[in-house]
């Protein structure tokens, strides 16, 4: 079977190594000739680099962050210290990185700006590129034109601007800024530069204005290497994860298939999970079993993401959140297990009300001595 990956991102490419470890016959197309720095944070969990040893095995340039401070809408500062790290990359690097093992198990990279996707006597034929294939994988990211021209684009309404800048210069610590409106600035610090970013779900909030102002009041004077703006999905409807993901000789996956934590905006975890789901389902000849697979291995934590993100950015309940956490070592503990290390989502409910006495008692002998 002929296959064809569009989209050399951590999704297309660790499916690509899946498959050609395998020796199944794998194209992996990208208009860009090389990995591209991505406009994002960078982030890399925990638990991606405890699932995929090849994570691990990432030797390239990459800064682990162990405090993250977070800032309330009303300016409440709470400071939070991982178990564990997380590493902060230049997508060009650890994208490369993926890359690169797909090629070296054997893939073949093409590189090329795929316009449209039609399927013509059961081959599929992709404009901008002069072959044919039996099976088609999109990878394409949030704008996927595999996923626009066989299933459908993504709502506009689960779709995201992220915007924000490069900048020169060094620090230690990730700071993320809630605004007043369902939104977000951050500043993750990576091995030779600052990535200053923010997003919202409000199509009517100035992300841009909100990142100008976080860059006026904290890095006025550090020099910009590069400004960029990028769409990601932002799912606030678990709905949304019943729709289908694969059809007769294709499958979408990662940002194509809006496989993106609601809560972190992380989706790094989802990417290559769903690429090395998919290149199982392909090996078997079962490519329908992908659907299966993705749902039962991540599909509840992703549905529950999506119902959580619209309750928790709501600026009231984050103010309420942060109030708390000022005042409960408990509460900030809790908050470093979501943030940071990143449980299951479908167990907080009940780790937070282990944990609520305790916090309770905190905020009471916090009043008796105020």
């Amino acid at each position: 079977m002929r296959i064809a990956i569009v989209g050399a991102g951590p999704a297309g490419a660790f499916c690509a190594y899946h498959l050609a470890r395998r020796g199944a016959q794998v194209t992996l197309i990208d208009r860009h000739e090389h990995a591209w720095e991505k406009p994002c944070g960078g982030g890399v969990p925990p638990k991606v680099r405890e699932r995929f040893p090849e994570v691990m095995a990432y030797e390239g340039p990459k800064r682990p962050v162990e405090i993250g401070n977070f800032v309330s809408p009303t300016g409440v500062p709470i400071r939070l210290t991982s178990r564990a790290p997380m590493w902060i990359v230049a997508r060009r690097d650890f994208d490369g990185y993926v890359r690169a093992l797909a090629r070296e198990a054997g893939a073949r990279f093409l590189n090329a700006r795929v316009t449209g996707v039609s399927l013509s006597r059961r081959e599929f034929r992709l404009g901008g590129v002069d072959e044919r294939f039996d099976f088609v994988v999109g990878a394409d990211g949030a704008k996927s034109v595999v996923r626009r021209d066989l299933l459908g684009p993504l709502p506009a309404e689960f779709l995201s601007a992220t915007v924000g800048y490069f900048l020169e210069g060094r620090r230690q610590e990730a700071t993320t800024w809630f605004m007043d409106r369902p939104g977000y600035v951050w500043a993750f610090p990576r091995s030779d530069h600052l990535c200053l970013g923010g997003g919202s779900s409000d199509p009517d909030f100035d992300v841009w204005e909100a990142v100008e102002t976080i860059r006026a009041e904290h890095f006025a004077d550090w020099p910009v290497r590069q400004k960029w703006s990028a769409p990601i999905p932002f799912v606030r409807d678990s709905a949304f994860f019943d729709l289908p993901t694969t059809g007769p000789g294709w499958a979408v996956i990662g940002d194509a298939a809006g496989h993106v934590d609601a809560l972190t905006g992380e989706g790094i975890l989802y990417a290559m999970w769903g690429g090395r789901l998919l290149a199982g389902a392909l090996l078997a000849q079962r490519p329908g079993d992908y659907e299966k697979t993705w749902r039962r291995s991540f599909g509840r934590e992703l549905a529950k993401t999506a119902d959580l993100s619209r309750r928790f950015y709501r600026p009231e309940s984050i103010t309420r959140v942060f109030d708390v956490a000022a005042r409960s070592a408990t509460m900030r503990r809790f908050l470093m297990d979501m943030m940071t290390d990143q449980p299951s989502y479908l167990k907080t409910g009940n780790m937070f009300l282990w944990r609520l006495p305790k916090i309770g008692l905190e905020l009471v002998s916090h009043y008796l001595k105020a």
